[in-house]
């Protein structure tokens, strides 16, 4: 039985070792496809073709971000326990938002972020928590972009607050459909096995979606469904630091 077991852990750490290889080459090219874009926009274009290079850099950017964070999950996959540390997950936030303004606006999206005051510092890792934030947003924000007819830009709002006496969740909302406990709960079971494991978001989206998910496992909770006011959304909780409770 012991032999087996190490037969099993040295697989899965020859997996681990070949995704990570994998994800390395792809980051590469995508990088190389991001500068030239940036390069070819500081020119004179025109107009029209000026907006397509700028909606491609993004979304390159975009798809970079997302295999930037799958390579911090296979690292933090090694990781037991994961190194945590008291965060301020409003700032997390406020800076993940900032970072997907221009994303967002591509898609005619308006990011807002609604932290409710005094809020205590989790402890997580800050590094995975805003990578997990980031992958969650970009999903949402195409999701929601595929399933809305807008009149208006959507809204997508990342949000924390107090939801027990020890714990605080945070997460983003807008107006998402189709994204249950139970979608979540199969996505897991089909990833790697099927093509769309997340039949309710859009082709590109729910490979982020799954990346944010391992990232907040390893530091307590995965996603789960939520609700901001009128609002549905994923979410995950988070303990609050007993070590700044003490200072």
């Amino acid at each position: 039985m012991a032999g087996r077991r190490k037969k099993v852990g040295e697989a899965n750490e020859l997996e681990r070792s070949l995704l990570q290889t994998l994800s390395d080459d792809l980051a590469l090219p995508l990088l190389h496809v991001k500068t030239t874009l940036e390069l070819i926009e500081a020119g004179r274009l025109p107009a029209n073709l000026r907006r397509q290079l700028k909606s491609l850099s993004l979304s390159t950017a975009a798809g970079l971000q997302t295999l930037e964070a799958y390579q911090l999950a296979l690292q933090t996959a090694g990781q037991r326990p994961l190194a945590l540390e008291p965060v301020a997950v409003g700032a997390v936030l406020q800076d993940v938002a900032h970072a997907l303004e221009p994303f967002a606006k591509q898609y005619a999206t308006k990011l807002e972020v609604d932290v409710r005051p005094g809020l205590r510092p989790v402890l997580a890792n800050a590094t995975n928590l805003a990578a997990a934030m980031q992958c969650l947003g970009i999903s949402l924000i195409r999701t929601q972009a595929a399933q809305v007819h807008r009149t208006k830009p959507s809204r997508l709002v990342f949000g924390a607050h107090r939801s027990g006496p020890q714990v605080v969740t945070a997460g983003a909302f807008g107006s998402l459909k189709g994204l249950s406990d139970k979608t979540i709960r199969s996505a897991r079971a089909l990833a790697g096995r099927a093509h769309q494991p997340l039949p309710a978001v859009p082709l590109g989206s729910a490979g982020g979606l799954l990346v944010a998910d391992l990232l907040l496992s390893a530091i307590w909770q995965p996603l789960r469904r939520g609700h901001y006011h009128k609002l549905s959304g994923l979410v995950t909780d988070l303990m609050i630091s007993k070590q700044m409770q003490l200072v």
